[in-house]
């Protein structure tokens, strides 16, 4: 049955959770296995980009030669998702202010709701399950997609429309980033950017997000927003 409402894609670190400390251990794990690099990676700014890219960043400020990452890159991936599954029991994830009311107020109106995360597609699950936030999202675009941004838009647009049917227009990309404001700008998609991460809203601004709210607690300026 085809679907013509509203479409909305969210990102999920720092937009719908935040706290998420065993997936940046997943990393340091990961590459400690397969590269032997213990560097302290904390400083690397992880905001709006895909656990590939990411990755990738790490590896090569480790000096890393080019084969030896394209030799293990894949392994090393895998190897995050297990340990994320494996220890996520132990997180302290926690969806933001206003979340879990607003995605029940978006189901209730029938809006459908997928994701763009740079998150690998098991983690960004198990993440959600953690915060108590499954049950909301059956489809997205994710860094196990690809590390490009962008691409991950337009996978979550693919299956909406192969998955729900999705034959409408009406699409907004929520993130808290300028990459997620960037890379819905191909599609001429809306953007909604929230200063819940670590960008202010001027700088979100600056970023042209089409809509720049401080948290996602005003579920009716929200709905206000989609119904235009």
């Amino acid at each position: 049955m085809d679907y013509n409402g509203i479409l909305t894609l969210f990102d999920i670190d720092g937009t719908l959770v935040r706290g998420a400390r065993c997936h940046y251990q997943a990393f340091v794990h990961a590459v400690n296995k397969y590269y032997g690099m213990k560097e302290d990676i904390s400083g690397i700014n992880y905001a709006g980009k895909t656990d590939p890219q990411i990755l990738m960043e790490v590896l090569t400020m480790g000096q890393v030669p080019e084969e030896t990452i394209k030799e293990n890159f894949q392994d090393c991936l895998d190897y995050m998702t297990q340990y994320y599954i494996a220890n996520v029991h132990r997180e302290n994830v926690q969806a933001l202010g206003g979340v879990n009311n607003l995605l029940k107020e978006l189901k209730n109106e029938d809006v459908l709701m997928g994701l763009t995360t740079g998150n690998l597609e098991p983690i960004a699950y198990a993440k959600l399950g953690k915060a108590g936030l499954d049950g909301f999202f059956s489809f997205g675009g994710f860094g196990s997609d690809s590390a490009q941004r962008p691409c991950l838009v337009e996978k979550a647009l693919e299956r909406a429309r192969t998955i729900h049917g999705y034959q409408g227009d009406q699409v907004f990309v929520i993130g808290d980033t300028p990459r997620d404001v960037e890379a819905a700008k191909p599609f001429n998609i809306k953007t909604i950017a929230v200063a819940t991460g670590r960008y202010s809203s001027h700088e979100l601004e600056r970023a042209r997000a089409d809509f720049v709210l401080e948290n996602l607690k005003d579920r009716d300026g929200f709905l206000e927003i989609l119904k235009g």
